[in-house]
């Protein structure tokens, strides 16, 4: 390491945990860094404009970089989403502020640093959506400030209902919204809740439960399935084409309902890093609201497109466990109060 991670770690308020290699840390501190500098790029103000274009804050992004890839080379492959080539961490860590309020767009398809001085509170410090003009600090890609008079709850920020996920799961397989339907089931492929796998390899020929999801292939058409006097009857479930839309995978949260609701939930670990942090382990994909929530809210710790394993402040971690119990997700080990 050099002088220009302790200055950038000082600045943002970001420690190095004992056991912590140093890789990670450096990864932790530019994953931030390059955060900040896309707010940055934002809040360029002119007498003639504000703000900038998102062509310029993927330029910036992109040519920092590839400057941290050359002092930093142990950490650059950090920065690429193996699983795919169209994913660009600039544009990625662009379109996260974007769907969560830090940047706003206006008419000319410019980016503004948002200025409402909105903010979650959480403990002691709160959420900041913007930059603040007094001393903060980061979070992985979120802003930690004093908190305002503005402020929202989890759920409005998450855009959510007040259902718990057993009240989710049963507004979702509500007996009059089911009808006999004429679909060969021999055509389907149905979730089974049962399962011990991930969400994504739990779908077997026959269903296992009273109430399931099917499909005809991974791209639909889906349907919710229920078991009523003996016979399946179906209602149909849209699954709209997926983005990097803050809504986008919400069929998600059904699956995590369904589990829940037959008692193999989906399981995440805690596992307390020291004093002051926490590694969290998913086991499976979150919906995007949540996924980014998390991003505000701490680091993902293999690489920048980690969507399973987290680093966090153990004094937030209480508001993390919430969110995901309310998805219908149980926690395994670790402390989940404030310290």
């Amino acid at each position: 390491m050099n002088e220009l991670v302790f200055t950038m770690s000082a600045d943002m308020g970001i420690k190095r945990f004992s056991s912590e290699t140093e890789d990670s840390f450096v990864f932790r501190v530019l994953f931030s860094a390059l955060g900040q500098w896309c707010l940055y790029t934002a809040q360029k103000i002119t007498d003639v404009v504000s703000g900038t274009t998102k062509h310029n804050q993927t330029i910036v992004l992109n040519d920092l970089l590839d400057m941290f890839s050359k002092i930093y080379p142990s950490v650059a492959d950090k920065f690429i989403d193996t699983s795919t080539q169209q994913t660009s961490f600039s544009v990625f860590t662009r379109r996260v502020y974007e769907e969560t309020g830090y940047l706003l767009t206006d008419g000319k398809n410019r980016n503004k640093i948002a200025n409402y001085g909105r903010s979650i509170l959480l403990g002691e410090k709160a959420l900041f959506f913007g930059l603040p003009d007094s001393a903060y600090s980061v979070n992985g890609l979120g802003v930690f400030a004093d908190p305002t008079a503005y402020k929202i709850t989890t759920k409005e920020f998450l855009i959510r209902d007040d259902l718990a996920y057993e009240d989710y799961f049963k507004s979702r397989f509500d007996p009059i919204d089911f009808y006999d339907r004429d679909i060969d089931t021999e055509e389907l492929e149905f979730f089974n809740p049962l399962s011990r796998n991930v969400p994504s390899r739990s779908w077997e020929k026959q269903p296992q439960t009273d109430c399931t999801l099917a499909r005809k292939s991974e791209r639909g058409p889906f349907y919710r399935v229920m078991q009523i006097s003996g016979k399946l009857q179906f209602a149909d479930e849209s699954v709209e084409q997926q983005s990097d839309r803050f809504t986008s995978y919400e069929y998600r949260r059904l699956y995590f309902a369904l589990k829940a609701h037959y008692e193999v939930p989906l399981k995440a670990s805690i596992t307390k890093m020291g004093e002051d942090y926490s590694a969290i382990r998913i086991g499976g994909h979150l919906p995007n609201r949540e996924y980014y929530y998390l991003l505000l809210l701490s680091w993902p710790v293999r690489n920048a497109f980690d969507k399973a394993n987290f680093l966090a402040h153990n004094n937030i971690l209480i508001e993390i466990v919430d969110v995901l119990k309310n998805l219908g997700i149980e926690i395994e080990g670790g402390e989940t109060t404030d310290e």
